[in-house]
């Protein structure tokens, strides 16, 4: 069976879109009073490591079928050969595989703002930005540099952050600066990410 991107079956008129965004900030702004770390929640990185072992399992064995067959592939590299100095050092199933990874890596860019738009449609970014003029970490009134940040990966929308605010809960310490609120988060966001939370 071919791969189908997910669709929403019940779309949403922009105001509802709008409207489900703005209650969905103020659930965050709740959210984050109470514990900011509510804002970067991340799954376990072994929780996906079935998944990940299979996909590259997958992607080993198809690259070595690649790289022995005549299509595509094959053609791209014979088309493309190594400067002699690297040529005994890169074997042909090492360079589809790596054709293969740089491949995944844009698939899993455009299905992931596919998930963006799942909810929102097309102009979800500019609606996430309509949702809310203040950032849920700093306060600060939000202008040019809006941070757009997903809570959780899990198919919501992101939410508006100044760069300030993002970095914070990013953890990157350096742009917090003189943010009290940052300053005050950034002991605990170092902590999870020590646990790697």
């Amino acid at each position: 069976m071919a791969y189908q991107r997910p669709t929403n079956r019940l779309p949403l008129s922009k105001s509802e879109k709008l409207d489900l965004l703005k209650d969905y900030v103020r659930h965050y702004q709740q959210l984050a009073a109470a514990d900011p770390t509510a804002l970067n929640r991340k799954v376990p990185r072994e929780a996906f490591d079935d998944l990940l072992d299979r996909l590259g399992e997958m992607l080993l064995a198809e690259s070595t079928r690649l790289a022995e067959t005549k299509g595509p592939v094959r053609d791209f590299l014979d088309a493309n050969p190594l400067p002699p100095a690297m040529a005994d050092r890169l074997p042909v199933g090492f360079r589809a595989f790596c054709l293969a990874i740089n491949s995944l890596k844009q698939w899993v860019v455009a299905e992931q703002g596919a998930t963006d738009r799942y909810l929102l449609g097309g102009a979800a970014r500019d609606l996430c930005r309509e949702a809310t003029d203040t950032c849920l970490v700093t306060g600060a009134v939000l202008t040019n540099g809006i941070e757009l940040h997903h809570p959780v990966r899990d198919g919501r929308p992101p939410i508006p952050l100044s760069k300030e605010g993002h970095a914070s809960i990013e953890g990157q310490s350096s742009l917090v600066g003189e943010d009290p609120i940052g300053q005050a988060l950034l002991p605990l966001l170092e902590w999870l990410d020590g646990r790697g939370l």
